[in-house]
């Protein structure tokens, strides 16, 4: 997949989930502006229901024996007029209006807690709540209280602040409100997704590619070597054949331990990733699987004029562990420091152990080209090489740390990396001790 495909692909994407994005919050905004016209609706209802009541209920009590009280606007024409005459605070009480406001907005479902205030037509406060004081406008509303009084009498209002309204829309909307944000949780998780499967596709499809390349120049050298070397020793007629024998068989012999090697390396790969890894666990001493590595580099050591030092300070360094495994580990890492050096300084390799509370910790110390920390971590990761531009490329194929971090964490162990450019750096491990 080309790079302008992905970039169009995620240019779609991030539009479309934006869209979707835009449509979700417009639909819950006019629910929630629908929901809250009808929180407005029921409320005036209410404030309408508890006006036609209180007026009810005055008459009820002024005139016990009179008609029914649904009839006295036909019926007793004067009435209103006597009862207007009254003091509000004489024709209705503040326990009153709250028992009837509770319960008419019970009715409507509307739980929210109520402030009221009862004043007259230039605003004079007559009945009032404590708490109605700190009530915001656009949380208030008002109804003509005694709409039947006669004309000359002093209008009066009744204005209710529900100071939680929101509560209520909330309420009427949660479920959409919860599935629209699900849904674009969904969405967005699902586009992050893929851009970064498809990014990460990409990278391991490079690498790959740069893993074929490079694993095919590594093998085809040694089996050149070794077919140059089979055709001279059957060719008799090169002068000096006879003499040249054992050095050619060497070559032979060297070339094609190598080449296993290598194919030995990508096998150890292939086998782990498959999860079919295993280990012959046993109680090893570390120290001693140390000095048998460094002892098998000393032929290569000496050639590349290489000097080393072993500092054993673990006092306990007997683990459980598969010691075959476990010398591939230490190997890996002083091949890294070996391939890894400055062509204008001699390597040095310090192989230290010591002691934690409950474990050994291993580490192999160079003085080579080292390390951006910053990369530290994926330096462990499969097909993962170190390049730098000053120097030129190193043959490998990305398989030896990640290698090292697979068998150390099946060990129930973990792996680590310091260093800085051009200051050498230091790769180890540490296994709890038995």
């Amino acid at each position: 997949m080309n790079r302008r495909l992905i970039v169009f692909l995620a240019t779609a994407i991030s539009i479309s989930t934006l869209t979707v994005v835009g449509v979700q919050i417009k639909w819950i905004r006019t629910t929630a502006d629908a929901a809250e016209e009808d929180f407005s609706r029921n409320v005036q209802l209410a404030l309408q229901q508890v006006a036609d009541m209180v007026e009810k209920q005055e008459m009820a009590y002024r005139y016990p024996d009179s008609v029914p009280v649904r009839n006295f606007q036909s019926q007793f024409s004067s009435s209103p007029q006597r009862c207007a005459d009254r003091p509000v605070p004489e024709r209705i009480t503040g326990e009153q209006i709250d028992s009837l406001l509770r319960r008419e907005l019970s009715r409507k479902n509307i739980m929210s807690s109520c402030e009221f205030v009862v004043t007259d037509e230039w605003g004079a406060i007559i009945l009032s709540t404590d708490g109605f004081a700190g009530a915001q406008p656009e949380h208030t509303y008002t109804t003509a209280l005694f709409p039947n009084d006669p004309d000359h009498i002093p209008r009066h209002f009744l204005t209710v602040g529900l100071p939680h309204h929101r509560d209520y829309i909330l309420r009427s909307i949660r479920w959409l409100l919860v599935a629209s944000l699900l849904l674009i949780l969904i969405i967005s998780t699902t586009f992050a997704v893929t851009l970064i499967t498809v990014f990460r596709q990409k990278r391991l499809s490079r690498i790959r590619n740069d893993f074929v390349n490079n694993i095919t120049h590594e093998l085809k050298t040694p089996i050149t070597t070794i077919s140059l070397a089979s055709e001279i020793l059957q060719d008799r007629r090169v002068p000096g054949w006879q003499d040249g024998v054992p050095r050619l068989t060497q070559v032979i012999y060297d070339e094609s331990k190598r080449l296993m090697y290598l194919v030995e390396r990508v096998l150890q790969s292939a086998i782990y990733s498959r999860g079919k890894l295993k280990l012959k666990v046993e109680e090893v001493n570390i120290h001693d699987i140390i000095r048998k590595v460094l002892s098998s580099f000393s032929l290569q050591f000496e050639t590349l004029h290489i000097t080393t030092e072993s500092r054993f300070r673990a006092a306990n360094p007997h683990v459980m562990a598969d010691a075959l495994h476990l010398a591939h580990v230490l190997a890996n890492l002083i091949d890294n420091a070996i391939q890894y050096r400055k062509e204008t300084e001699p390597l040095h390799i310090a192989v230290q152990t010591h002691n934690t509370v409950h474990a050994v910790v291993v580490t192999v110390t160079d003085n080579g080209i080292g390390i951006d920390e910053r990369h530290s971590k994926q330096l462990f990761n499969r097909f993962y090489r170190e390049t730098y531009q000053h120097l030129p490329p190193v043959k490998g194929f990305g398989l030896g740390l990640y290698y090292v971090k697979n068998i150390i964490e099946t060990h129930r162990g973990k792996v680590f990396a310091t260093g800085a450019i051009g200051k050498g750096s230091t790769f180890g491990f540490e296994l709890p001790v038995k």
